[in-house]
This record gives C-alpha cells, structure tokens and sequence, in this order.
C-alpha cells in the first residue's frame, strides 16, 4: 500500500514559514518534531490549524472582541486534524495576538489568533472604522514605528517578535508612483 505523503506548510513566530512532508496517518507532534519546530525540552507552543477569520463576522457594536480559535491537540493523526483540507499549521507561544489599528488617530482593538492574516486584519479594521468602500481601496496597513507593510496573506503570528504577543497597526495612504 502507497501511503501518500502531504505538504504542510508551517508558520511560526517571527519567522519565515518552511514546509514539511507527512503521511496522514503521522502525528502532528512527529511531523513538528522532524521540522524541528518541536524538541525535546521545548516550552509549550500553541499549534493552530488553518486560517482563522472570526472576525469578520463580529458584530460591528463589538469592541475589543477576541477570536476563539483553538489550538489543536498535537498527539492527534493528520487526518484527523484534516490538515489535508488545510495545509496552513501555526506554532505559536501565543493564544492570541493583542492587535491594535490606528486610523485618523483613532484605535480598534481585538485580540486575533494568530494564524489570522493581515488581509483578514484590514478587513476587520475598514468595516471598525466604516471606511467607504471606494477610500478604503487607498490605504494599506503598516507596522507602527516602522515602513513596514505586510502582505495580505502574511499571518500575524510570523510578525510578532519572540517575548511578545502584541502588534501595533495603521492605516496609511498607499503611495503610487507615478512612471
């Protein structure tokens, strides 16, 4: 019998995100292990599976809402985790990452798994701030303090420094050179 193998793709914190190739009958915990995200006397990291996009369902009246986005239980299969439907595994220290966007001065808060993507951030944030469609097109998150503009599909756990579960955002007009 040919077992085939899947790719996985392994986002962590602060760094760049690697791939690795499991069976689904493997555990996460072996498939990590082999990554070396994972070894033996490691702290405890938080595993998510999958991108997570609650907030874009949250009320609009919400203030400081919080994604309820569970970490995975690593001693399970790959196919049970359905990784295969996935494919994105986040490790992390962090439960949540205690996101924060500034716009004309004003801040939104809410606490983001941090297998969510800046994409889904400037989503949440555009309707917070009840940003006309059209105006919203114009502008671009940035890191605060930095030039710094992240991709849509950059997760926020891989922006977060190690030691820290928080990430200042802004709203600011994208530049558009004119050639």
């Amino acid at each position: 019998m040919i077992t085939q193998e899947l790719e996985l793709f392994l986002h962590g914190q602060g760094a760049k995100p690697q791939s690795v190739f499991a069976t689904p009958t493997e555990t996460l915990r072996e498939a990590l292990f082999r990554a070396g995200i994972i070894r033996e006397g490691t702290g405890e990291i938080l595993v998510f599976v999958g991108e997570c996009e609650e907030a874009l369902a949250e009320p609009d009246d919400v203030e400081d809402g919080c994604d309820t986005h569970a970490p995975v239980d690593i001693s399970l299969t790959i196919e049970v985790l359905e990784i295969e439907r996935h494919r994105h595994v986040h490790c992390h220290t962090c439960r949540h990452v205690a996101t924060g966007v500034t716009f004309n001065g004003d801040t939104k808060r809410r606490r983001f798994s941090p297998s969510a993507t800046v994409g889904t951030v400037a989503q949440w944030a555009r309707r917070k701030f009840r940003l006309d469609p059209a105006a919203a097109a114009e502008y671009v998150l940035q890191i605060t303090g930095t030039t710094e503009q992240p991709r849509s599909d950059k997760h926020l756990g891989e922006l977060v420094k190690a030691g820290t579960c928080s990430l200042s955002l802004e709203f600011i007009k994208e530049i558009t050179h004119q050639g």
